[in-house]
Formats: structure tokens, sequence, C-alpha cells
């Protein structure tokens, strides 16, 4: 199968492991993970040993141009920075104050996102960033890639000063907005940081400070940037697959039935990729799942399926005895 059918991922700030939003993908994955805290990346280089057809662990630092770059590390080695962070969360005050000690310096040379894409020959289809400030500086490094191949891009936002002189959510919103980006969600359930104890921590509390935000390409682009069919159809599944991904499967199932019936796109040239298997499962389980849920018909659902991949869906038996829809 094709290698558009691979979907490429950068992480900036790979401290721990892929993002949990991408572990469950099993389509094909180039997966490249930038860590700047040398000691991490050569944890994870051992951790990721036997994927490293899929994850490239990649020590050092992505910036908005290349050249040196000091990263503070800090005694909570997940909130180091090149940024400098300013004393405004609860969250890290009383017992946990010594969080944010700076107990190390690295002089690092940074690289660009676009940089990195040229001498590795990569379109990139996803970024994910949380680099503790620099995440708009990062994209700043990364625009050609935002213009011509990004799907996209789970940040790290701030709506505060957390870091020194860095831009807060508005302006990375409208660098996104000015690309063609639309924004899809906030990473966001009502918890921001919390004050004191006097929280009901079933409801909402605290203030929010920072977040995940995701963008999403508009979709005419996810039609209009693909040479061929093949590729406007992997960048389908791929925004599709994302989706899924991200707590957004009606946003997933618009695309699918717009390059069906706009794009006039036959999803079934895919069939046989890890990437066209992932958002068939994934939409055969959520199809499945709905049937519990009043208002729905099961019928209606089916044509859908049947209308966006040209087969029938697995239902009742069918659905439980398949090894691929439930296989545990």
């Amino acid at each position: 199968m094709s290698d558009a059918f691979t979907t490429t991922v950068v992480d900036a700030g790979g401290r721990y492991g892929l993002h949990p939003t991408w572990k469950p993908f099993s389509g094909a994955l180039k997966y490249h993970m930038f860590e700047a805290d040398l000691q991490e990346a050569r944890r994870l280089q051992d951790k990721y040993a036997h994927r490293r057809d899929e994850v490239t662990i990649v020590g050092s630092a992505l910036a908005a141009t290349p050249g040196p770059l000091t990263v503070n590390i800090f005694a909570n080695r997940a909130m180091s920075s090149a940024a400098v962070r300013n004393p405004i969360s609860a969250l890290f005050l009383e017992e946990r104050r010594p969080e944010v000690d700076i107990i190390e310096t690295l002089e690092l040379e940074a690289i660009t996102i676009d940089q990195y894409a040229q001498e590795h020959s990569l379109s990139v289809d996803f970024l994910k960033l949380d680099t503790e400030g620099t995440e708009y500086d990062i994209l700043q490094g990364g625009l050609n890639q935002l213009r011509r191949h990004v799907l996209a891009v789970r940040s790290e936002v701030s709506f505060d000063n957390i870091f020194e002189g860095k831009p807060q959510f508005g302006t990375i919103h409208e660098l996104m907005l000015a690309h063609g980006f639309f924004l899809l969600n906030l990473d966001y359930n009502g918890r921001g940081d919390y004050q004191n104890s006097f929280v009901n921590a079933n409801g909402r509390y605290g203030i929010l400070t920072a977040c995940d935000a995701v963008w999403i390409r508009g979709f005419p682009a996810v039609f209009d940037g693909a040479p061929t069919p093949a590729a406007a159809i992997a960048r389908v599944l791929k925004v599709a697959a994302f989706c899924l991904l991200n707590d957004a499967s009606d946003v997933a199932m618009d695309i699918l039935l717009k390059a069906r019936r706009a794009a006039n796109l036959d999803l079934a040239m895919a069939e046989g990729s890890r990437l066209h298997q992932f958002v068939d499962v994934g939409v055969q389980k959520l199809i499945y799942s709905l049937k519990w849920q009043p208002g729905q018909s099961l019928q209606y659902n089916y044509n859908i399926y049947r209308e966006i991949f040209n087969k029938n869906a697995k239902t009742v038996n069918e659905f439980m005895e398949s090894l691929l829809l439930n296989p545990d």
C-alpha cells in the first residue's frame, strides 16, 4: 500500500511517550518525537526500541529558528522549558512549590519543524505541541508544513501570563485561523487550577489557565490540497481517524460523508491499508454503541455506513463474533 496511507506525526515535547490520543491508533505510523531533555530522550529510545520502524526519538529542541537555545530543567522535569515560568499557578504552591525549582540548565542547538521535514523528506500530517510555553515559536518554525501539509494540530495553550513574554491562546488561534484551520475543541472539563480545598470534585472549579486546544484544517482544503484521488482519500481517512481519536465522532462522519457526496471519492481504494481498517473499525464500533441511545435508527446508521464504505456493516451476532471488532 502507498506511503500516502502512512500517518506522519511530529510531537514536540515527547516526555513519557506517545500522547494518549495516539496510543489506540493502529494505522501505519511514523511518529517523530522531540525531547530536549537528553536524559528523557535516552529513556524513550529504550522504551520504544521495539518500535524503531514507527517511532523516532529526536534528542533536540524545536524552535522558531535554528540556533542556540537554553532549556531549564525543573525538579519536576515535565515542567522543563525554554520559557520563563511566572509563579501564578496555585498548583505549584506549598508542598508542590519545589517542583518548579531549576536544577539544571542545558545549552542546545535547536532546529525547526520545516528544517527537519526537509532534511528527512517528510510531509507532516499532524502536530502535537507541549513544550511549556514555546508552542507558538515552534509553529513559526513550521509554517511551510502548516501551509502545505498539516491536517490537524493539538497544542497546549495558555489563557494567562504563565510564561513571560510568550503568546497566549488568542495569538495561536489567530495564526491557525489565518492558515485555514478551525477550532475542534478545548481539552477542558471545567476543572481548572484549584485555589483551595473548597471544591466539589465532581463539578466545575478553579481558574482556567491552560489546557490543550485542537484545530483541524477546513474540509475544502483537505480535498483541494491533494494531487491525486488516492492522496485525497488518504487525507480524508487521516482526518477521520484523528477526529475519532479526539472525541469528535460527528466531525469524523461529516468528512467521510463529504468525501462520498461532495468529492465522489471511493474509499475502497484504500481498503487493505491499516489506516482504512482503523477508520472502518472505529465507525462500526461507533454505530454499534449508538444502538443503545434513544432516538437512533439502526437501519439509517447502517445505510450511512454502506454509503461511505460501499459494503455492509457487521450487525448483532456478526459484530460480537468478529475478532477485529470485538477482540477481547
